[in-house]
């Protein structure tokens, strides 16, 4: 295990480095997709894969290059894109190649299109559970004022909210973002108790 959290520590910078590069190259980059993000999934999928014994090498690489191929395409559906981007770019670091299809399925299936059936590694549904909880809590209330609000129904947001927390695929995650959850289910709903029904 010593060994094991001495590489995965080592590729935190390595692949810092290459998402910077690739953000460079993207023609779109996405602001809610940017290194505040990656920085808050990658701290949620270390603390979860260590409580559940997870290949943390594995879910290092698949944090930092997840999102890549969202900023090309304004589409919730861009995990075959980003596995697409981040293939070059294991190559290129010389990431450990007999891990580099778990890296890959990881990312491909934390996808909106992917099933809970497609997440077979503990590494993808950590990876999955991690990014759907960024939006929750104050970053969440943020997250989906930003990018909602005015523009969608208040109990469109509700919705939402239910659904990413039902989707969730480890108990693990529950405990660890339930408090999150209920300050934002609780927020919108004094939101729009206040604003009113039409909200």
């Amino acid at each position: 295990m010593g060994n094991q959290a001495k590489n995965w520590q080592h590729w935190i910078p390595v692949l810092e480095k290459e998402l910077a590069v690739e953000m460079q190259k993207a023609p779109s980059p996405s602001e809610v997709h940017a290194k505040d993000h990656i920085l808050r999934v990658l701290r949620r999928c270390i603390l979860l894969g260590q409580r559940l014994g997870a290949d943390l090498e594995t879910l290092v690489a698949a944090v930092y290059l997840h999102d890549l191929g969202r900023h090309y395409i304004d589409d919730k559906a861009h995990g075959a894109l980003s596995a697409l981007k981040a293939e070059p770019v294991l190559d290129r670091i010389k990431f450990p190649e007999d891990k580099r299809n778990a890296v890959l399925h990881a990312i491909r299936a934390y996808d909106v299109r992917a099933t809970p059936e497609d997440r077979t590694t503990l590494e993808s549904k950590i990876l999955y559970d991690a990014d759907k909880i960024d939006t929750l809590g104050v970053v969440g209330v943020l997250r989906y004022i930003r990018h909602f609000y005015g523009k969608k129904p208040i109990d469109y947001m509700l919705d939402d909210i239910d659904a990413r927390w039902e989707g969730l695929a480890l108990p693990e995650t529950r405990d660890l973002a339930l408090q999150d959850y209920t300050y934002i289910k609780n927020y919108f709903a004094q939101l729009k108790e206040e604003l009113g029904p039409d909200a």
